[in-house]
C-alpha cells in the first residue's frame, strides 16, 4: 500500500511573507531591470525557483487560473498549488491569468492573453525561470520606471523570445507582464518597457 506524499511547504507566516513578497514583486515592476531580492524563501516543490513559488503564492488563489508550462506540469507542483492557493488550472493557456514557464521550452507569446482594449489588465502575468539574470548586454530597455536607458543581458532565454516581446510594444495597453528568476532573485518586465535589441 503505497501513501500519498504531502504537497512541499508554502508560507510558514501566511500574512507576513505575502506582504512582503507582494512589495517585492511590485518594486521589480516598479524599476524595469533591476534586479530584486525576496528575502526568506518560502517552501516549494522540487525544480521551482523559490522566488516564483513566492509570486504563486501571492499572486494565485480561487479566482485565479494558471497554466502550467512543459516541466511544471507535474503531480507536485499541481498538488501544491492546489493545496495552498486553490487555484485552477486552464483549459487553454489563452484563458490563463498567470502563466508558469521555463526558459528551456520554446515560448510563443501569441498562445497567452494580451487583454483587450476594453479590459487590458485581462493580460496574462508570465513567471519564466531561467538559468541566470545577469551577462552581457544584449539589449536595451526603456519606458516607465527606468531613467533613460536599462542595458539588459537575455537573461538565459533565446533571441526569438526577446523579438517577440519587443514587437508587442505596438500592443500597449494591451500586452504582458513578466517576471524572471533564477532562484532567489526576480527582474520585472512591465507590458509599459519598450524593448530594443542590439544588432536588430
Amino acid at each position: 500500500m503505497t501513501t500519498a506524499m504531502a504537497p512541499a511547504a508554502g508560507f510558514i507566516d501566511p500574512v507576513q511573507q505575502s506582504q512582503q513578497a507582494f512589495r517585492v514583486l511590485l518594486d521589480a515592476m516598479a524599476r524595469p531591470g533591476r534586479v530584486v531580492s525576496l528575502g526568506q524563501e518560502p517552501g516549494h516543490p522540487a525544480g521551482l525557483a523559490p522566488a516564483l513559488a513566492a509570486a504563486l503564492l501571492t499572486l494565485c488563489d480561487l479566482d485565479t487560473t494558471i497554466w502550467l508550462g512543459p516541466g511544471f506540469n507535474t503531480a507536485p507542483v499541481r498538488d501544491w498549488l492546489r493545496f495552498h492557493t486553490g487555484a485552477p488550472l486552464a483549459s487553454a493557456s489563452s484563458q490563463a491569468a498567470v502563466v508558469l514557464l521555463s526558459a528551456e521550452q520554446d515560448i510563443a507569446l501569441d498562445d497567452f492573453s494580451f487583454g483587450t482594449d476594453e479590459a487590458p489588465e485581462r493580460g496574462a502575468t508570465l513567471l519564466i525561470q531561467v538559468s541566470a539574470l545577469n551577462g552581457p548586454a544584449a539589449m536595451t530597455w526603456r519606458g516607465p520606471g527606468i531613467k533613460d536607458a536599462q542595458t539588459m543581458p537575455v537573461c538565459g532565454l533565446p533571441a526569438a523570445f526577446w523579438r517577440q516581446r519587443a514587437m508587442l510594444g505596438s500592443a500597449f495597453p494591451r500586452g504582458l507582464d513578466i517576471y524572471l528568476s533564477d532562484g532567489a532573485d526576480l527582474v520585472g518586465l512591465p507590458r509599459s518597457t519598450a524593448i530594443s535589441i542590439e544588432g536588430a
